[in-house]
């Protein structure tokens, strides 16, 4: 009796290297494929920077939290206030133009197109497209 259980321990001894050594091969690959995906993220962040960095025309990266994530050079030259990344877009923006922002916003979540027009003859142009987080790029300008 006393071999016959060792060799049932040993099975299962190797059963379960066998198991660990799987896992351990499963966690190296992830965190391979998760290494590389944040290479990607940052490159595309820093493709974006640049992107932004050149634009004159007024483009705003709004997060689902309503605040701004990136802005272009034309933005930070033409919004009121301090229209930098992480302060909320309603204390960037006129209440009037934050007002249609949030319209269009809703709107576009709706499923409908998000590109918009401000209706009021008086206001510049907001266009405006719904990132799948629940964030925005806006771009405001003449039209």
């Amino acid at each position: 009796m006393p071999r016959q259980a060792t060799e049932d321990q040993s099975k299962l001894l190797t059963d379960m290297r066998t198991r660990v050594e799987s896992a351990a091969a499963e966690i190296d690959r992830l965190t391979t494929e998760l290494t590389a995906r944040e290479e990607w993220i940052d490159d595309l962040e820093t493709i974006l920077d640049v992107v932004l960095g050149l634009l004159d025309p007024p483009v705003v990266v709004v997060g689902d939290d309503r605040r701004i994530r990136a802005l272009s050079r034309g933005a930070v030259a033409r919004l009121t206030g301090d229209a930098v990344v992480g302060k909320a877009l309603s204390s960037v923006l006129p209440e009037d133009v934050f007002d249609v922002f949030e319209a269009r916003l809703a709107t576009a979540a709706s499923g409908s197109d998000g590109d918009a027009v401000l209706a009021e003859p008086e206001s510049k142009p907001l266009d405006l497209q719904r990132l799948p987080g629940g964030g925005a790029v806006v771009v405001f300008g003449a039209g």
